[in-house]
């Protein structure tokens, strides 16, 4: 009697896609998010956060050196794709942090809980961005402030804009989900905020360097 032939183990090797999103990409979203120019966008607006702070992607947790010690409390971290360096980062700054690998479309929050939230170089890469900022809008105290800086549509010259609108769906599956024509300021207020920023470009005339930064307070509604 013949045995049966006993099947072999098979072994899926990880997909080109799989190892950029999860190897590569990082890296590279951790290198350019460091860049100075970036870093000095973030120095503007980091250091006002106090009490407790929502930050939405977190990421590998670049603005933990910018973040004042004396006045936060502690920094809520929400990212779907938490890095490991942010921890580590954060301790070094000496700043109290939870991290939450959640989406900030569905915030674990309660409302009305939170004294600051920090958004930066995050809003492109957002699925549903106006459903995630009238989430901040929600767990933010009527008297809290959301602190941003942003990279997105340039308005003049129009030019940059049409290429920006042009290439965007072939620049988001290489750039983690990122979107170059997104009106931030625009997103912001239709969630629900009182805006007071300022926008330009801030690294030559190119499709990444047209930022938005400043402040937003929840508007108050009738």
């Amino acid at each position: 009697m013949k045995s049966k032939p006993t099947s072999k183990p098979t072994f899926k090797l990880p997909s080109l896609k799989s190892i950029y999103n999860n190897k590569v990409l990082p890296v590279l979203i951790d290198k350019a998010c460091a860049l100075d120019v970036v870093s000095e966008q973030r120095a503007l607006i980091v250091p006002k956060a106090h009490g407790i702070v929502l930050e939405v992607g977190v990421g590998s947790g670049l603005n933990a050196r910018f973040y004042n010690s004396q006045t936060v409390k502690q920094v809520i971290g929400v990212d779907p794709h938490l890095h490991p360096l942010a921890a580590e980062r954060f301790a070094n700054a000496g700043i109290d942090f939870i991290s939450q690998p959640l989406s900030a479309e569905t915030l674990p929050l309660e409302d009305n809980s939170v004294d600051s939230v920090v958004m930066t170089f995050t809003l492109c890469s957002i699925p549903n961005p106006i459903q995630a900022l009238t989430e901040m809008r929600r767990v933010l105290k009527p008297t809290g402030t959301l602190y941003y800086a942003e990279h997105g549509l340039a308005p003049q010259p129009k030019w940059v804009g049409k290429i920006q609108q042009l290439i965007t769906p072939a620049w988001k599956p290489i750039a983690g989900g990122c979107h170059l024509d997104r009106n931030i300021e625009q997103l912001i207020a239709q969630a629900g905020f009182e805006v007071a920023g300022q926008q330009g470009f801030t690294q030559g005339v190119n499709i990444v360097g047209y930022h938005y930064w400043g402040e937003a307070m929840p508007a108050i509604l009738d």
